[in-house]
């Protein structure tokens, strides 16, 4: 599998453009609904990730959220790599293995959007806390990232969905910057409480390879 470039699909564009990705090279999205030895071992490394103590109210991490994906076939689960080849180590996978995100063809959908049956849910959605503030969020969430894996798991769908806690500012900006705008609907969450639903075209087009800022 290719940097970035989750899955071979059709390219497909819309005509509204999303902003300027954040350019991070080696940046992958690696579907764990696979078996391969490098899936066995990013499925070792993710229950051990957390995130920051004050995000915790917004996101449940991967100890959590795989073993539910893992029970429900409309889940996609992924791992956000930061690594240009296939994993073959452990001491590696712990290096590269930078986050965690969840593609889901049910869900919620039918309460956030028009036309459900045209767009996935993008859900448990993370980076680990030492790897944030890099820009590694934001380019995982544009496109043609998170694009080219949503259009391998749901070729139908033209539109991505996600959900955002009210307070959660940190994860709003991220989002906003991958391009996804409020629909102007509200999701309530039970006890995470009420929510903001965001979306964005899905485009599978040509874009610039995502790349890390260089430090100065």
């Amino acid at each position: 599998m290719s940097a970035n470039t989750p899955e071979q699909a059709e390219p497909r564009t819309t005509e509204s453009r999303a902003p300027e990705p954040v350019r991070v090279p080696g940046l992958r999205l690696v579907r764990l609904d696979r078996t391969t030895p490098e899936v066995a071992l990013l499925r070792e490394v993710l229950p051990r990730q957390r995130v920051a103590p004050d995000q915790r109210r917004f996101i449940d991490e991967a100890v959590h959220t795989l073993p539910r994906a893992d029970d429900d076939p409309a889940r996609h689960p992924f791992a956000v790599v930061l690594n240009d080849g296939p994993l073959t180590d452990r001491s590696a996978v712990l290096e590269a293995c930078v986050g965690f995100g969840v593609v889901d063809r049910a869900g919620q959908l039918r309460e956030l959007v028009d036309d459900p049956e045209t767009a996935v849910q993008l859900r448990a959605f993370y980076i680990a806390l030492e790897h944030q503030g890099k820009g590694i969020g934001r380019a995982a969430c544009s496109a043609p990232l998170l694009d080219l894996l949503v259009a391998a798991i749901a070729p139908a769908a033209t539109q991505i969905v996600l959900c955002v806690n009210d307070g959660n500012d940190m994860g709003e900006r991220t989002y906003r910057s991958a391009g996804f705008t409020p629909n102007g609907r509200r999701h309530d969450a039970g006890e995470h409480g009420m929510q903001s639903v965001l979306t964005r075209p899905v485009e599978t087009g040509s874009h610039p390879v995502p790349q890390l800022p260089e430090h100065r």
